[in-house]
């Protein structure tokens, strides 16, 4: 990937446009589209709802959550409900902590409500990343309540995972924008959607697509 192609891609995320991401063949084998937080509006929430379609999720950093006092809901699961415990068939365990809504929603679930959930949380880690960890903890614990409409999904880094939770913090590593971002899969009738049809869609919307083993071999996971 060379540095006019990061450059525009970071362009692409800070004016509030999606890029896709495929994982890897034999794995999921799915994309996701890919928005910046700090960037998201209602539009952004709206396209995810209607182009992806799959479930609109917020990424940050394992160490980013820790700092915040969340953890991965799989340690809940072991510990409350043992029995509920199980790995998905591709191996990993799931990236999911908390979901969450801000205080300053209404119900939750529409794209103004989820946009001003996701734009909040950014706040947050934007905090916890400039090292102010005591206001972006109080900021969460006093701002958010959980059950909510918006899934936080926590990085493990692409050393010790490599699905599209963790390939979205290192493509906003490798551009240098804050570990913040929101993702949906692709789908399509019945099953998510191809890698060929993809490629097409991302073609005649003019949307980057960028591969898992290319974005690893980028930042020397590969």
């Amino acid at each position: 990937m060379a540095m006019r192609d990061k450059t525009e891609l970071r362009k692409q995320l800070e004016s509030g446009l999606p890029v896709l991401i495929y994982d890897f063949d034999g794995r999921e084998e799915e994309t996701d589209m890919v928005f910046y937080a700090g960037s998201v509006t209602w539009k952004s929430v709206n396209v995810l709802r209607k182009e992806a379609g799959g479930l609109i999720c917020y990424v940050t950093s394992e160490r980013v959550g820790r700092r915040i006092g969340l953890t991965f809901f799989t340690d809940l699961v072991r510990e409350l409900y043992p029995d509920l415990y199980k790995r998905p068939t591709y191996g990993d365990e799931p990236a999911f902590s908390l979901w969450v809504n801000h205080v300053g929603t209404r119900t939750g679930i529409s794209d103004e409500d989820r946009a001003k959930t996701i734009k909040e949380l950014h706040d947050v880690v934007e905090l916890a990343e400039e090292g102010e960890e005591e206001s972006a903890r109080q900021k969460f614990h006093s701002e958010f309540y959980s059950p909510g409409h918006v899934p936080i999904l926590l990085s493990r880094g692409v050393s010790k995972r490599r699905g599209h939770t963790e390939l979205t913090v290192a493509l906003l590593e490798l551009l240098g924008l804050p570990r913040s971002g929101v993702i949906a899969e692709m789908l399509d009738d019945g099953r998510s959607m191809s890698k060929e049809k993809v490629v097409l869609y991302a073609r005649n919307n003019g949307i980057p697509l960028i591969e898992g083993k290319e974005l690893l071999k980028e930042v020397g996971a590969f």
